[in-house]
This record gives structure tokens, sequence and C-alpha cells, in this order.
């Protein structure tokens, strides 16, 4: 997540994101460039650690279909 002494705009933030459809290679140049972690296997939901301004490029893309914050999981006892 954010590392301390970072200005609010090179913060990172935990995000996942859910897809129209897998990827092509065009898209998955774009995801991969914002930061997203892994874009092949026909997936429709990905990870990444995204600058808000990526956040920002990435909402605004017709196949992106919801971008969520994430947050770590606390095991369950």
């Amino acid at each position: 997540m954010d590392a301390p002494g970072l200005e609010p705009t090179e913060r990172r933030l935990l995000v996942i994101l859910r897809l129209a459809h897998p990827p092509n290679a065009a898209e998955q140049e774009v995801l991969r460039g914002a930061g997203v972690d892994d874009t092949g296997a026909g997936r429709t939901i990905v990870t990444g650690s995204l600058s808000r301004q990526q956040v920002e490029t990435l909402s605004g893309q017709p196949w992106v279909l919801s971008l969520a914050l994430s947050s770590k999981r606390r095991p369950t006892w």
C-alpha cells in the first residue's frame, strides 16, 4: 500500500478490477503498464497496485466493468 513519505499523487492503491472479457494483447499492455499483476490465462478478474491517476485512466476504459479497493484478508479461525 502507501509507503511513508510519498506524495498523495505517488501513493499506490491495491485494487481489484473486473473485466468484460479476457484482455486482448493491447488491453494486457494497458493493464501491465498500469501495474496490474497477472493479465493472462483468460482472466476477467485481476489485481494490482495502482496510482490514483492509473485508477482514473483504467476506470474510463469500456472493457473495465468495475474497480474496487482491495484489502488484506484476515484468517478465519
